[in-house]
Formats: structure tokens, sequence, C-alpha cells
């Protein structure tokens, strides 16, 4: 009789990694909705913009003001959170 036995042969299996980068944005941002996704811009002190596939979480106690497709951040101080995961990418913008 044969009996066939079934193991792992190269370690342990990997772990997703991930990563998270967290911006500080004082003075306000604009979200512009752009082919592809979303488009984050703010001063710090250099123009610095994020293109990013979907829209960022917005917490409750950020202001902000719709136009359109764009959305001005009021609130002078923010912090942008972007967390990629499993190949998907998810932004949040809450205050400081």
């Amino acid at each position: 009789m044969l009996q066939v036995v079934s193991m792992r042969l190269f370690g342990r299996k990997k772990k997703p990694k991930v990563q998270k980068s967290d911006y500080d944005i004082f003075g306000g941002a604009t979200i512009t909705k752009v082919e592809g996704g979303y488009e984050v811009t703010w001063r710090s002190p250099n123009l610095t913009s994020i293109r990013l596939t979907s829209m960022p979480k917005i917490d409750e106690d950020v202001s902000v003001k719709r136009e359109g497709d764009n959305i001005q951040v009021l609130s002078p101080e923010c912090r942008l959170t972007i967390i990629s995961k499993d190949g998907e990418t998810e932004a949040h913008l809450s205050t400081i």
C-alpha cells in the first residue's frame, strides 16, 4: 500500500507586507478626481501630490468644501495615512 504525505518543504508561509505612510498636511489640501482615481495635492513647503485609485476616507471632524469633482480640505492641520496591503491601497484623512 502506498501512502502519500504532504509536507511543506521551504519554511513558513510568507505573511503579506503592510506598508503605512503618514503625511502631515498644514494649510489645507485639494482632492481632485482624475482619470483612474483621485489626486491629493498640498504644500509642505513644496507642492506635493499623491495619486490614489479610490477616494480617501475623510473623518467627520475634517472641514471640507465640495465643488463638483473637487474637494477643498479647509482644516488647517490634517494627517493623510496611506496603507497598502495585498496590492490594495487605502487612504484616510483625519485631523491631528
